[in-house]
């Protein structure tokens, strides 16, 4: 365990001059973001249409509480360098520039902001160099570890006074990391469990800080169950809630990354009410916490009230003048994304995806299988809402089309361990149908057996990222049999003879290649260790270059549907595929 003492003159404190005397009464607002996922401005450059909401709105919401209260924090929890094509731009693009989201949040006066698994995906020059040369305020993660020292790579909290009222905040994300991103984009970290680095450093700001409020800042879940994982579950993806219970001292924690707004108290420990706040994603919401101060004559302690509430930002007006002032920013960005690329001959639609064979999924698959040379490739459904008209493709239209900056990979893999990775998948995405009247795919239902429902459609028992189809191959899924038996390998698509004992190459993207979804480790049984051995080749590029790169090449594009599989029952399938299509949105 790393030292802290020695670390503790190497955080910065941010307060104000403090008086001699605590008063006996205090109020503080904290609000907070997180997950903005390039939510910077009041255009959707993806949609070519209006935002719901974005920072805009933030803006003015920040603007009109900052003339009324006088003590006032603003956080981010993290995950603000993807999402938008703006950001693209910026990470990428244009990198001589000082970033979007920099100016934005010194613009904003945030007075941290936290590390999320996204914003690690942008690639070390940005979080280790780029923004924290270009932050005016300090960016906290306090589990993020450097290997070559022991000690955080960023700083694990900060501290802020009032009139003697000290509020510290600390800063954790996600421990998931490895199992997700490529281990270039965090070499020389490791991620620290984040009930384990909660019980070090807690306990080191109470004695040494003397906090009257101590706030959780994590880019982690409120449900520690997801994944089938539990509250002592190590390196939890979403730890939140078991360092909210486990850890006493928080009177606040600040969650981020599942997107699901959520406002509730959790007990811990010691039988303490800690509230906790999930804002959400993209703006939608604004977390608030109104924390009031009342000294206790007696133990010369403060007794702490907290409110807490989501705040809607659809309610509240742009700010005109913000979004004025990156006119030229957002204009550079249009110009970038209306870039023509090539032409395609054929409408392709992210609805079809889900159920079965589609040409969108088979022109990522030739895209793959072209890029990397590989003999059999792996395509997900990245987002159901991708559409593209025939005609004229803009790099607008390869942002909709492939929605995440996944790199392309290439892994060794035996014929009969590429079965047993797409029994894992489809075990997961489809139900076991014994009539055509049954769902074809896996839905979560309600107490009543309906399937539940949100504003984007049916929900699923996986997320459709990690549904995952093969090319180079002809198989059939039988959905009438059990999970594990429904895959059959005919041949490879060129006629040649499938052999299990044979080693194929295979393409990859890379949040599966490094774990995601859990097919190699779960799927196959590989650790860590076996993943990257078999890991041949890694792309410097994400899959959406490879994509642009093979569009530019061949000039007009006609995608085709390669039916290289089919899923059995035919009858039911169509049935339940033509039933469940007709209630799912997203139609175009």
């Amino acid at each position: 365990m790393f030292n802290l003492a020695l670390l503790a003159l190497s955080f910065a404190h941010f307060s104000s001059c403090s008086l001699f005397t605590r008063p006996d009464e205090a109020d503080v607002v904290i609000l907070y973001t997180t997950d903005v996922h390039g939510a910077l401005f009041p255009c959707d450059f993806i949609a070519n249409r209006e935002a719901y909401t974005s920072l805009a709105n933030v803006s003015t919401y920040i603007r009109q509480q900052r003339d009324s209260t006088p003590h006032l924090l603003l956080f981010d929890t993290g995950d603000y360098l993807q999402g938008q094509p703006s950001l693209y731009y910026c990470n990428y693009v244009d990198t001589a520039s000082a970033h979007l989201f920099s100016r934005i949040a010194n613009d904003l006066g945030y007075d941290a902001v936290g590390l999320g698994n996204h914003d690690v995906e942008a690639g070390p020059s940005l979080y280790k160099n780029r923004l924290p040369r270009e932050l005016r305020m300090p960016l906290l993660c306090a589990n993020a570890i450097d290997t070559a020292t022991g000690h955080p790579a960023f700083k694990p909290y900060a501290v802020w006074e009032w009139h003697n009222v000290r509020i510290a905040v600390l800063g954790m994300i996600t421990p998931n990391i490895p199992a997700w991103l490529p281990r270039s984009l965090w070499s020389g970290l490791r991620f620290q469990d984040m009930v384990e680095c909660a019980n070090q450093w807690v306990p080191y700001i109470c004695q040494n800080e003397h906090p009257d409020i101590l706030i959780g800042l994590f880019h982690a879940g409120c449900d520690p169950t997801y994944g089938g994982n539990t509250m002592d579950t190590p390196l939890n993806e979403n730890g939140s809630l078991p360092v909210a219970v486990k850890v006493p001292g928080f009177d606040l924690v600040l969650t981020g990354h599942d997107h699901s707004p959520a406002l509730f108290d959790a007990v811990n420990v010691e039988g303490d009410t800690v509230p906790v706040l999930d804002a959400g994603t993209r703006a939608i919401y604004v977390g608030r916490a109104d924390i009031h101060l009342k000294m206790d004559p007696e133990t010369k302690r403060y007794v702490k009230t907290v409110k807490t509430q989501l705040v809607p930002m659809a309610d509240v007006p742009v700010d005109s003048a913000y979004a004025a002032r990156y006119g030229a920013d957002i204009e550079a960005v249009r110009q970038f994304i209306d870039t023509p690329v090539g032409t395609i001959t054929e409408t392709l639609d992210g609805k079809e995806s889900v159920f079965g064979p589609s040409a969108i999924i088979d022109f990522i698959q030739d895209v793959q299988l072209w890029a990397s040379k590989a003999d059999i490739s792996f395509a997900s459904v990245l987002s159901t809402a991708a559409h593209v008209d025939a005609g004229t493709v803009t790099m607008r239209d390869l942002f909709s089309l492939y929605k995440y900056e996944n790199r392309l990979f290439t892994v060794r893999m035996t014929g009969a361990e590429i079965v047993k990775y797409l029994e894992y998948g489809y075990a997961n995405q489809f139900n076991q149908m014994r009539s055509a009247d049954d769902e074809l795919l896996a839905y979560r239902h309600d107490s009543t057996g309906a399937i539940l429902r949100n504003k984007f459609g049916s929900v699923k028992q996986w997320p459709t990222f990690n549904y995952t189809y093969a090319a180079g191959i002809n198989y059939t899924i039988d959905v009438s049999k059990p999970a594990g038996q429904r895959v059959a390998v005919q041949s490879l698509s060129s006629g040649e003879p499938f052999d299990p004992n044979r080693d194929y190459l295979v393409a990859i993207n890379s949040y599966q290649a490094c774990g995601g979804g859990d097919f190699f480790p779960k799927g196959l049984g590989w650790d860590r260790a076996t993943i990257e051995s078999r890991t041949v080749r890694e792309s410097e590029f994400d899959v959406r270059h490879h994509i642009a790169d093979y569009i530019r090449t061949h000039g007009t594009v006609t995608p085709v549907l390669h039916n290289n599989f089919r899923i059995l029952p035919t009858v039911w399938w169509q049935a339940a595929r033509e039933r469940e299509m007709s209630f799912y949105p997203n139609a175009h």
